[in-house]
């Protein structure tokens, strides 16, 4: 099955029950992909007086033990176990399929006999110069990010600077906490007039877009702008949140904007990359715009690819894959060469160093403690989305009925609560001598990665008033330890102010110190709890947020205090355990494998460390799962998006097509009135995006006879022809692509066949075969694709004649899709699921052995 790259009517992300609605005159009945039949409904729906029982369809008839509709679900539970509510499934009505399949129809068939070879190295070139346009914006977007966080972060730090100094404690208190409450409901107040859609991570938005799901508003500019607004300040008020996941949702948008060069949110709509303006299209550049959020953001271009490939998109392809990893590798380029300049020296380009050693190595030993780390990832992480899940149902439920106001409330009040919790750690934590920090021989800092989580602010203004430098030389390279004083003597620092009165990234850099006491066991304890609880109750507020660094943090700490409780006994770094524990926490709460491991790699260029952190990930993985999925999985859950996993869920497996399907299907004729069609489209009671196309009825022949002797009726065929979109119907309408009455074609059927043949065949797409019929030269391939990318008006303002309306019809041979793919009533559920979402399908007519059309499988019908 191949995708239509006309079909873009559905790229806009409000959908037509957004900005459409008076094409369906006064309707309040949401779009839905499901469809009723009107010409022969399926024999098990006829009650005894002939009337459609819909008691004995859909999910309720207790096939299979499915048992959906009794009580409310877990909030969290392991994979393939979550079946939807009907109030659920209420909620997913509001949202609409993407159209990925192509639309083979004879005007797109023509139009691939007219192109040439230029034309397509053409379209091909084109894409790899969209994809280098998303590396070098996004790039460009994630250093803005970054020099605007660290710009705020100097500003707090050096304000509030001004009376550590002086030992005023109160007094930079009340100055650090009013910056942090300035940006945090700064960050807050952005997303009211942009709409709850540019809170969180965005990744649920991201996985449900390219899972095949028109999530309204999720990819527009205006969501955009205040994604990364809400973002820069949000990381700067002292909350315990990351800047991945936005970056991951803006890349994508970038993505989509990029390839498609147009925008139904502000009506424009330029012909310049026309041929890109689809669904399938745009859903590989947004793949490509998430993959490369991930690189920039994490200096990890082989990282962004296997992410984009294992956890964001749900389809992939070789070529997809080779213009991810050139849009991950030029995003990357990007930032360092802005950050750097091109004075740069080789062996730095995109890494960013932790602080790891280059000398030290494990022993095998040690594989024991790392694979406990693992086991401990897995349960953190598994308590965590268990916590999280539901906090953000309560959330969900209390604010459901209140005003938006009192989301902003809730940040300051968790602001409140963090500023004071993280100052006050600091403030009561005693003073260490520098001398005490045994070995406190790191790496030298990469300040100018590529990276979000490096700092540049080594060289800052607020390091000289904040941070204290201890200098030694150590080999060949000049090693350094950045400590914060807080009110300590000269010479002296606070270990816990290190951790909680500092950026996100310093923090992380100090945990992965190869400075063996530079922190104490009580100290790194106390803020494990402190990170885990403040990153539980922070992810869900109303403000662009990530998890991936507050993860990483926790798990650091975590990893590191084990690794300092073992080296009381034998000689052990505990940097190592540090770079294990964050990996095992961030593989226990997101579940990611392979690509987490490579960016954990990339990111501390410590390939010598691999087997520890690929053992860290797959045990954590695998604890993880055995108690609930992954964060985004329950999220996507919570805001009802129908999003098809790679597998059917277990509940359903026994069920057939036939249990699954609506058998009310409104069909249309090969050669419908206008009229039936605007009824059609107008109709309050049947409200669809697909409609089967069927033969039209011939009248009954008294005088024909089979070779038995009997009469032939065929006055009701109701024989599968094809299939045709609400959004092509609209805009055969707005085009008046009318025709008059047409008359029936010679079937070979019913005169017997071509003696040639041996069985007789029903085709299309040649002028000598059956069911032919020429487009309108008004009507081209270029036009449709071009005119379903845009906005049209209600019908009742197209001014369509009385005339046109009554006595013409409209031909949907031509623009029908001709390939579309059926399931037999004889299907299982399992077969079904796996059809529809291997290929991405939006509609699946359902046909009998005659191939006449007995009811039709939606998105949500499998869910």
């Amino acid at each position: 099955m191949f995708r239509n790259n006309n079909n873009d009517n559905n790229n806009n992300d409000n959908g037509f029950d957004d900005e459409n609605k008076g094409i369906f005159l006064d309707s309040k009945i949401e779009i839905s992909d499901e469809t009723s039949l009107i010409h022969k409904p399926y024999h098990d729906d006829y009650d005894e007086n002939g009337l459609i029982n819909n008691n004995n369809n859909s999910h309720n008839n207790n096939n299979g033990g499915n048992n959906n509709n009794h009580g409310p679900s877990k909030v969290t539970h392991r994979r393939g176990k979550h079946t939807f509510t009907e109030a659920d499934k209420l909620k997913m009505t509001k949202f609409e399929s993407l159209d990925f399949p192509i639309i083979d129809n004879q005007i797109y068939r023509e139009y691939i006999r007219r192109t040439s070879k230029l034309n397509h190295m053409l379209k091909t070139f084109g894409k790899w110069i969209i994809c280098f346009m998303i590396g070098v914006l996004v790039g460009i977007t994630a250093y803005l990010v970054k020099q605007s966080v660290e710009f705020v972060n100097e500003f707090k730090f050096d304000q509030s600077g001004k009376y550590l100094e002086d030992e005023r404690k109160f007094i930079a208190f009340l100055v650090y906490y009013s910056i942090n409450i300035l940006f945090g409901v700064s960050a807050s107040l952005v997303i009211i007039p942009v709409g709850q859609i540019a809170s969180g991570s965005g990744i649920p938005e991201v996985k449900g877009y390219l899972n095949g799901i028109r999530i309204p508003q999720s990819m527009n500019v205006k969501t955009l702008v205040g994604k990364l607004v809400s973002l820069i300040l949000a990381y700067s008020s002292g909350l315990i949140l990351g800047p991945e996941g936005p970056m991951i949702h803006i890349g994508s948008m970038l993505g989509g904007a990029i390839g498609q060069v147009k925008s139904k949110t502000l009506k424009w709509y330029p012909k310049v990359l026309w041929k890109y303006h689809n669904d399938r299209d745009r859903r590989d550049f947004i793949s490509t715009g998430a993959a490369a959020g991930v690189a920039a953001a994490f200096g990890a271009p082989i990282g962004g690819v296997l992410f984009g490939f294992e956890e964001a998109s749900s389809f992939w392809s070789r070529q997809l894959t080779w213009r991810t990893f050139f849009a991950c590798l030029i995003a990357t380029f990007t930032t360092n060469i802005i950050l750097q300049g091109f004075d740069m020296q080789l062996h730095d380009y995109g890494v960013l160093k932790f602080g790891l050693s280059n000398k030290y190595l494990y022993k095998y030993s040690e594989l024991i403690p790392f694979a406990l780390i693992g086991v401990a990832g897995g349960l953190f992480g598994a308590l965590f989305v268990n916590l999280n899940a539901h906090l953000s149902q309560w959330r969900s439920k209390f604010f459901a009925n209140k005003k938006i106001y009192l989301r902003v409330l809730e940040v300051f009040i968790l602001i409140t609560i963090t500023s004071t919790i993280l100052y006050c750690c600091a403030a009561f934590t005693p003073c260490r001598s520098k001398t005490q920090a045994n070995g406190s021989q790191t790496n030298s800092l990469d300040t100018s990665s590529s990276s979000i989580l490096s700092s540049s602010g080594d060289n800052s203004k607020n390091s000289t008033k904040l941070f204290k430098l201890l200098n030694n030389a150590s080999g060949e390279d000049k090693q350094e330890d950045k400590f914060i004083a807080f009110f300590c003597e000269q010479g002296e620092y606070n270990q816990m102010a290190g951790l909680s009165f500092n950026s996100l990234d310093a923090a992380l850099r100090l945990l992965f110190s190869t400075s063996t006491d530079i922190f104490t066991i009580p100290t790194l304890a106390v803020f494990s709890l402190i990170s885990f609880i403040l990153t539980t109750i922070t992810s869900g507020l109303m403000l662009a947020s990530g998890l991936f660094i507050p993860m990483m943090l926790v798990g650091a700490t975590f990893g590191r205090l084990v690794g300092q409780v073992i080296a009381l006994f034998v000689s052990v770094d505990p940097c190592i355990y540090a770079l294990v524990g964050a990996s095992a926490m961030m593989a226990g709460f997101s579940r990611m494998t392979i690509s987490l491991a490579i960016i954990m790699v990339e990111l501390t260029e410590g390939t010598q460390y691999m087997l520890p952190v690929i053992l860290s990930v797959m045990i954590a993985k695998w604890v993880g799962d055995f108690f609930n999925e992954s964060i985004y999985e329950h999220l996507i859950e919570q805001k009802c998006y129908p999003f098809l996993q790679s597998q059917p869920p277990k509940s359903m497996i026994k069920l057939g097509v036939v249990d699954i399907m609506k058998t009310e299907v409104v069909t249309l004729h090969e050669v419908e009135r206008v009229s039936k069609v605007i009824e059609v489209l107008k109709s309050e009671q049947h409200f669809h995006n697909g409609f089967p196309v069927i033969e039209r009825p011939r009248p009954l022949d008294p005088n024909r006879k089979d070779a038995y002797g009997n009469l032939e009726y065929y006055e009701d065929e109701t024989t599968y022809s094809g299939l045709i979109l609400r959004n092509q119907l609209i805009c055969l309408l707005y085009y008046r692509i009318f025709c008059h009455e047409q008359p029936l074609p010679q079937n070979p059927r019913l005169l017997g066949g071509n003696s040639n043949r041996r069985y007789n065949q029903r085709r299309f797409g040649r002028p000598t075969e059956y069911g032919y019929a020429p487009a309108d030269p008004r009507m081209t391939y270029e036009l449709m694709t071009q005119s379903l990318a845009r906005h049209f008006p209600p019908i009742d303002k197209m001014n369509l004649k009385k005339e046109e309306i009554e006595t013409m019809y409209i031909d949907l041979r031509p623009y029908m899709n001709l390939s579309t793919i059926v399931a037999n009533e004889t299907y299982s559920y399992s077969e079904t699921y796996s059809i529809f979402r291997t290929i991405g399908l939006r509609h699946l007519p359902v046909v009998n052995k005659k191939n006449e059309v007995v009811g039709i499988v939606t998105r949500k019908d499998l869910l």
